[in-house]
This record gives C-alpha cells, structure tokens and sequence, in this order.
C-alpha cells in the first residue's frame, strides 16, 4: 500500500481505499468469529444434519487431537526436511567437499524426530492415545479397578 500510496491525489483518498478493503474483510472476520456454525451449515450440506457431539475428556477427542497436532507437526518439519534434501544434494554435488557445522547436523537431527513425532502422531495415535490415557489417570481409583 505504501508503494501505491503515490497513486492518490490525497491521504483521504487513500484512506478511503484502505477503509472500503479493510471493512469487507472485518465484516467477514467478525462474522466468522461470532457465528462459525450457522455459516458452517450454511456452506456445507454435510453440516445440515445433526451430528453426534464429541465430548470433550473421550477417547476419540483425545485422537483427534493427537492427528491434528500430528499434521501440524508434519506441516513443519516437511518444510525443513525440503530444505535440509536440498542442502543435502547441494553439499553432495559441490566440487569442492562441503562438511556441515555441528549446529547444522543438531538441526537436521532435530528435523528427523520432528517427522518421526509427526508420524507417529497421525498414524500411531492410537497406541500414544492409551500411553496418555494411562499416563493421566495412572494412580486414580478408577485406573486400579481397571487393572483388576
């Protein structure tokens, strides 16, 4: 904005522009803040019908949000393992030999257990949802007649 600032004749005008993007996108902010599900069902036909609600300690909540926080560690460390390859392949092909620094090898370490969790997260949820089960309740009375 800053570049097409020199665009306008005056600062109103300008802030007139800026005002007539920016309300459009608050409304549309606002409105996605305040009401989320009746424009869900609004936009979504799968939405229409009533679906049994998850509660909040289940088994499955605790699996969805393993996966979830699963992808989003995939999401970031698949970033970083691109960019590792390719420094990688670079360092590889370069004439002249290239060693990586200790901080570097710490790094792509760091990437490798950031995909080992990542997986393990969305596709072994299950087994590291009853590790945390057993973890949280361990030492509960109901966890004792559990083991009985």
């Amino acid at each position: 904005m800053v570049a097409a600032s020199g665009t306008f004749s005056s600062g109103w005008t300008l802030a007139l522009f800026l005002l007539a993007i920016f309300l459009p996108i608050a409304a549309i902010a606002a409105l996605l803040w305040f009401f989320p599900l009746p424009v869900a069902r609004k936009l979504l036909p799968a939405m229409r019908e009533p679906q049994p609600s998850v509660g909040v300690g289940s088994q499955t909540a605790l699996d969805l949000g393993l996966t979830v926080i699963g992808f989003w560690v995939l999401s970031t460390a698949f970033t970083d393992a691109i960019y590792w390859l390719a420094l990688l392949v670079q360092t590889h092909n370069a004439p002249i030999p290239v060693e990586l620094d200790p901080t570097q090898k710490a790094s792509l370490a760091a990437t490798i257990g950031e995909l080992a969790i990542g997986m393990w997260c969305v596709f072994g949820s299950r087994g590291l949802t009853n590790l945390v089960t057993r973890v949280r309740y361990a030492g509960s009375p109901q966890s004792n007649r559990d083991a009985v």
